[in-house]
This record gives structure tokens, C-alpha cells and sequence, in this order.
């Protein structure tokens, strides 16, 4: 807000640059032409930290008029942004009177690690997106800011480097609003901060849009039902161990749709043969080696077994007559399946020699493709897009298929019912 006292009296104004205040405390407000040459936006505010008295107003103006000398020079080049330069600059009167809450701005690393922490703490984000996410690709993104003073300076620094990459722009988008939430926290904990820099770009920030054939094809994330049994049937019949391990745990995938961390926790007690359920109600995050009392979604679901034989018949052929309930269902070498195990079985796997040399053994979906059995290579994850559509494009109840996967009918309805990938054009 700008200062409501007269500028006569109580402020100081030159071509670029004014003194004014913002809730009892001093800042410069530029012109637009400096606004927009230095700090890209078409009106820039900087505070000065220090409160409205006689004597900071005259060290301020003293300051406004360094500046307005050097953006004035005929050498050019002499302002500098930070303002670092000019805050050594003494008043001609008494002693500077600071505000008495006036500190250094703390930097982004330390105003991230606790918003990361405390969005933790108040279960905004859970332990996989906290370590996956937060900790990962998004600090990594904002590594070369962290140690700076996290002011308007650093944030347009930021915006400029993410707005120059073409690549990962949906992750950008979604930092770019994890920054705005950060600012509004900052300014709550009264930590600095005086505004928030990314409100305008996590709005305006566009992702380039794509025709609507286009959008299909990247969003076909399914394998036919044809292909689905050749990859089941190919793990059961591989020659490698590790293949046919996992091939159990292939199907089970394929046959329910669950989220992987979900078969990874499973238990034999919450397979109910007697009333023919599954009950999802854990999940184990490869990344954080992390077993979580709760699904994604926090909600226990319940899956019916009813009618689906080929999944039974899987189950029991597995239970046999020895298992404990608290034993694992799916269990790689007696250790518990994860991410990588099937990673590794279904793409393939990078080994090196002693020599140094490296050589690739492909996966089971690698080397179908490779031979012209697959057209395409799908992730480990189309195992639950490939159930969710085959499910919702032979007539399954989509109310009922939503609440056995976890999702939405409004998702099951934009994601997984495939339209007729033959059809064309009339040829008039």
C-alpha cells in the first residue's frame, strides 16, 4: 500500500525513485521505467526495514538520491538492484532508529525446510511427497537459490531461470504454486517476507496446449487385454528366476489395478476368502522405505473378489496351507517387493564389469517389444491403468470400479474410457 501522508511533508520523490512508507515502515517505489528495466514487473517496492522517524526519513532520502545519481550517470550501468550498495549510506542527523522487529531476511533454504517441515507436520503432504517430491525434485530445481536472501530479487531470479526451460513444465507449474503458498506462510509467521512473489506467475504461467488427438495418444497408458496376458504369461514363462518370482505379482497387479505400494503391503490377513474381499488399507513407499498405516487417498478400501475366478484361483494357488496372517502375499527371495524389483524384470537392468564395460539385460516388456510382440512400452505403473480400462470399456458399473481402484467416476470418465483409436476422417 502507499503511504497515505502528503508528499510534500512526509515523503521524498525524484524522477525514478520515492521515499515512502508501507504500515509505519520506510520503502522505495520506482518508476515504471526502472520497475520493468530492473525487476521486471511494472510497479517495484522495496523496503527498507527500518521505521518512519525524521531520521530514517532523511537517511532514506539520502539513499534515493544515490540512486537517482547513478540510474541518472551518463556511464549507465552504476544502480545496482540489490540495493546493497547504498544501505551503508549515514543519515546527517542523529542515531538510526531500527524497527524492533527488524532483522536479515532469512534465507530460502531456511524459510523451505521449515514450510516443508510444518506442511509434514500438519498432514498437508505425506511422508512419499515430503521425501519424493519436496526433498527431491523440487529442492534440487531451487538448489542454486537456496543460500540467497529469499527477497524480490531472488524470487524474479528464480522466475526467470524456471520460465527459460522448456522441459518439466508441468513440475514447474506446480513449484511455482508451492512458492506461493511458501510467501503466504512467510508473511503469516511475520518472517520477512512483505508479499507474495509468485502470485501472479502460478496463474499466468501456461503449459502449451495440444490438440485433442494428441492429448489421446500421450494419455494412452493402457495395454489391450491380448497384451496384458502375453506380459503376464511371458514372466510365468521366462527363463530367469527373478521373472517368474514376480510373475505372481505381475498378475495380481494387472487383475486388480491396485496402486503398487498397496500389493507391496499387503497381508494374508487382508485377503478374506470366506466373504470374497481385499481390504487395501496400507501402502510401502519404495522411495522412503516407509510403510504407511493408510492408502494414498487415507481411505480403507475394500475390493470385491466376487466373480473374478482368475484372481481367486491366483490367490489361493499362493496361499497353499502354511502361511501366517501377518506373512507378506508377494515376497521377492523372502524379502519384500518393491519399485526396483520389478523395474528391473519388467524394463531391464544396467550391469557393469569388473572391466568396467557395461552391458543392458533387457526386461520381459523390453524384449517384447524388441521382437514385434508389443508395439509400444508402457511403465510398470500401466498395470493399474490397464485394469481401470478394460474395466470401464467392457460396461463394468463405473460407481463400483471407482470405489474398488480408489478413484472418481469423473477421472475414470477423462482418463481410462479409451475412444476408438481407429477412427479417421471422412474422405470427402
Amino acid at each position: 500500500m502507499q503511504s497515505k501522508r502528503p508528499s510534500n511533508k512526509h515523503s521524498s520523490q525524484l524522477a525514478d525513485i520515492r521515499v515512502g512508507t508501507d504500515k509505519g515502515s520506510l520503502r522505495l517505489q520506482f518508476s515504471t521505467k526502472v520497475s520493468q528495466q530492473f525487476y521486471g514487473k511494472r510497479q517495484a517496492y522495496k523496503g527498507l526495514g527500518r521505521s518512519d522517524t525524521p531520521e530514517n526519513q532523511q537517511w532514506a532520502d539520502g539513499i534515493a538520491r544515490r540512486i537517482q545519481a547513478d540510474i541518472d550517470h551518463p556511464d549507465g550501468g552504476l544502480f545496482d538492484p540489490t540495493l546493497a550498495k547504498y544501505m551503508d549510506i549515514k543519515p546527517m542527523l542523529a542515531t538510526v532508529t531500527h524497527l524492533p522487529t527488524a532483522r536479515a531476511l532469512p534465507t530460502l533454504r531456511e524459510l523451505w525446510d521449515e514450510f516443508v517441515e510444518w506442511r509434514l507436520k500438519t498432514q498437508q503432504i505425506g511422508e512419499s511427497t515430503y521425501i519424493g517430491a519436496y526433498k527431491d525434485k523440487h529442492e534440487h530445481t531451487l538448489r542454486p537459490f537456496m543460500d540467497k536472501p529469499f527477497d524480490e530479487v531472488t524470487a524474479n531470479e528464480i522466475i526467470t531461470e524456471l520460465n527459460s526451460r522448456t522441459k518439466n513444465r508441468k513440475q514447474i507449474k506446480t513449484l511455482y504454486g508451492i512458492l506461493s503458498r511458501l510467501c503466504q506462510w512467510a508473511i503469516n509467521k511475520k518472517s520477512g517476507v512483505s508479499e507474495d512473489y509468485f502470485s501472479e506467475i502460478k496463474s499466468s504461467y501456461r503449459l502449451p496446449k495440444k490438440s485433442k488427438q494428441v492429448s489421446e495418444q500421450e494419455d494412452f497408458v493402457a495395454y489391450t487385454k491380448d497384451e496384458r496376458d502375453l506380459i503376464i504369461n511371458s514372466f510365468y514363462a521366462s527363463d530367469r528366476k527373478g521373472e517368474r518370482i514376480l510373475a505372481p505379482l505381475v498378475e495380481f497387479l494387472f487383475l486388480t489395478g491396485c496402486r503398487h505400494g498397496e500389493a507391496f503391503a499387503l497381508q494374508w490377513k487382508d485377503i478374506k476368502f470366506d466373504t470374497g474381499w481385499i481390504v487395501f488399507d496400507e501402502s510401502y513407499s519404495t522411495h522412503t522405505k516407509v510403510l504407511m498405516k493408510d492408502t494414498k487417498t487415507g481411505v480403507i478400501r475394500w475390493f470385491k473378489m466376487k466373480g473374478m475366478n482368475r484372481l481367486i484361483d491366483l490367490l489361493k494357488n499362493l496361499y497353499g496351507e502354511d502361511k501366517n496372517p501377518n506373512d507378506l502375499v508377494f515376497t521377492y527371495k523372502n524379502e519384500r517387493c518393491d519399485t526396483y524389483k520389478i523395474g528391473t524384470y519388467w524394463q531391464g537392468t544396467n550391469v557393469v564389469r569388473p572391466s568396467g564395460k557395461s552391458y543392458q539385460i533387457p526386461g520381459v516388456v523390453t524384449q517384447l517389444v524388441q521382437s514385434g510382440q508389443l508395439a509400444h512400452y508402457l511403465k510398470p505403473y500401466s498395470t493399474r491403468h490397464t485394469f481401470i480400462s478394460i474395466q470401464a470399456n467392457n460396461g463394468t458399473d463405473l460407481a463400483l470400479l471407482a470405489d474398488s481402484c480408489g478413484n472418481s467416476v469423473d477421472i475414470i470418465i477423462k482418463h481410462y474410457l479409451q475412444p476408438d483409436r481407429e477412427r479417421v476422417l471422412l474422405d470427402i
